[in-house]
């Protein structure tokens, strides 16, 4: 008698409970995605609806008549203004916050331990409340003519993003081994070529990792700009502000802005988090 093969029902039962798992988390993720995106969303189909389509009722979820005048018209109203003061000061303070911070970084990192109270002490600075130092800032911005200036907002912003950059960076510096810079001392490298040739490529995801976060906070920082600033200079989350404060909102015109407010944060976020994958790849291939 030829044997009876025998059958593997277990193993059938857990192939199919693997790809049922993988079903169910695939399906919980896209829920999640679609729940996170949702706000976003109705964000981007308000802005192209017209004025008399926002109060309908029933809402419609899709505009019926779609237009692109509440960009233009948001553009004009303050949003172009606020776009244009929160590039100008949010990217300058990120420049500033980087320039000064690499250097101060790495003395951190190669002069004092890792696990140090210092590092602790620089980074509590940014975990101070933005109220609790604002008053005080006003009154000095007043006496130095600061107040309601790009410099006066720049200054700011670069206090209060230079303490997380700054510990930021010397964990990435840590992590850099000191033989790179032994030997290029020993090939004759001065200072200069040995930060801009050897630290800040191998720290180059730190760099943009701190780039990053520091564009952001400078971005939707509301506080300083409400109490620093007058006419002169108004950023996006101020200009957004105003639509409640100095008139009736137009929903329609908030939607475009808004959408021209998150829009740069994600395009930056999207090529950035490319360009840290790929600064990763290089540095664990080369080791």
């Amino acid at each position: 008698m030829s044997p009876i093969p025998a059958s593997h029902p277990p193993a059938d039962r857990a192939s199919f409970g693997e790809i049922l798992r993988e079903v169910l988390k695939h399906v919980v993720m896209v829920a999640l995605l679609l729940l996170f995106l949702c706000p976003l969303l109705w964000l981007l189909l308000t802005a192209f609806k017209p004025y008399a389509e926002l109060f309908n009722s029933p809402p419609s979820v899709l505009p019926v008549n779609g237009t692109l005048a509440n960009f233009t018209e948001g553009w004009t109203v303050g949003g172009g203004k606020g776009i244009g003061d929160s590039l100008i000061v949010a990217s300058l303070s990120t420049a500033i916050c980087l320039v000064l911070g690499f250097p101060a970084a790495y003395a951190l990192a190669r002069r004092f331990p890792p696990h140090g109270q210092l590092s602790f002490t620089i980074l509590s600075l940014r975990m101070m409340p933005p109220i609790v130092p604002v008053i005080g800032f006003y009154l000095l911005f007043q006496e130095l003519s600061l107040f309601d200036t790009y410099t006066g907002l720049i200054i700011i912003y670069t206090f209060m993003n230079l303490p997380l950059v700054i510990w930021l960076l010397s964990e990435f510096i840590r992590q850099i081994p000191k033989s790179y810079e032994e030997a290029a001392r020993i090939d004759g490298a001065p200072w200069y070529r040995l930060f801009w040739d050897v630290l800040l490529p191998l720290s180059a995801p730190g760099v943009l990792t701190a780039g990053i976060l520091s564009m952001i906070f400078a971005w939707n920082e509301f506080l300083f700009a409400l109490v620093l600033t007058g006419e002169n200079v108004i950023t996006l989350p101020k200009a957004l502000a105003s639509f409640f404060l100095f008139q009736q909102p137009n929903w329609g015109q908030l939607g475009a802005i808004g959408i021209a407010a998150v829009g740069p944060l994600l395009i930056i976020s999207y090529y950035m988090q490319r360009s840290l994958i790929r600064s990763f790849s290089i540095e664990l291939g080369g080791r």
